[in-house]
């Protein structure tokens, strides 16, 4: 029951029990005790695993549905306690960058072996009382891993993980509470990572759109948001970077930086719907 209800937690934001590690008389009960049931001996008929209870989980009808609400169900229910819908979420800290690496196409899929040492800003390795050797050097290749890979110090974190909410490395984290501050937007838009990542994605634009704005907008847009944009997304992010341009003076290529910058800070690719 307490590893369904975790595998669960990781699949809709939220347990079945509330309080994850806590099953006694001072944690929450159920919201669905015979669904707990249920999948507790689904997962010992499937032979404890967790890839198949992932599966089975992310199949159903429950996990598949909207997260659009409706009136009758938010008068009933507005906490959603019974699943009526999918909480909407936003990405975990991993899975941003995770996604910001995929999208741009540096992701390397490599898997297994030490951690990895991402490149670590200066005014963060200032911090230590060893700069020089406060922490490690990976390769670029290696530092294009999976978040999953990357080192953890509990005195000097990722600060684009740190900000996003990445669990705390000094205490017990049963449960990762998403907070939205202003801190998270100035790091997404103004930070070296971003930037870099952003002038990656503009590359692979070029490259794979040719030289048509048009096509290169359309093409950044499907990637982020894995749908094919309207006619009026594409004209109203074509003027954005050609006011860019104009107004501030900026060439063509800092432009679709911006726009790339813009696209990555997105709603739609920030929160999963």
């Amino acid at each position: 029951r307490v590893m369904v209800n975790r595998i669960w937690q990781h699949q809709f934001g939220r347990g079945i029990v509330r309080s994850t590690s806590d099953f006694g008389k001072l944690g929450e009960l159920p919201t669905h005790p015979e669904l707990l049931d249920f999948l507790a001996a689904t997962f010992i008929e499937k032979g404890w695993s967790i890839k198949e209870m992932n599966r089975f989980i992310m199949t159903s009808k429950a996990y598949q549905m909207s997260s659009s609400a409706n009136a009758a169900g938010l008068e009933k229910d507005p906490t959603n306690n019974l699943f009526w819908r999918f909480d909407m979420r936003r990405l975990t800290a991993e899975e941003f960058r995770d996604s910001l690496l995929a999208v741009n196409g540096s992701l390397n899929p490599k898997q297994f072996g030490p951690s990895i040492y991402t490149k670590m800003p200066k005014e963060v390795l200032a911090t230590a009382s060893r700069p020089d050797q406060a922490w490690g050097k990976s390769s670029e290749a290696e530092q294009d891993r999976r978040s999953v890979y990357i080192h953890i110090k509990r005195s000097l974190r990722e600060p684009l993980l740190a900000s996003l909410d990445q669990a705390a490395t000094d205490t017990p984290c049963p449960v990762r509470f998403a907070t939205t501050v202003p801190t998270q937007s100035l790091i997404t838009l103004n930070s070296e990572m971003m930037q870099d990542e952003a002038i990656v994605f503009a590359k692979r634009l070029k490259q794979e759109a040719g030289d048509d704005l048009s096509d290169q907008i359309r093409l950044g847009l499907q990637l982020v948001t894995m749908r094919e944009p309207s006619d009026k997304e594409v004209e109203s992010n074509v003027a954005f970077v050609k006011d860019m341009m104009k107004t501030h003076g900026l060439d063509a290529e800092s432009a679709l930086k911006l726009f790339c910058l813009v696209a990555y800070n997105l709603n739609e690719f920030v929160y999963l719907d």
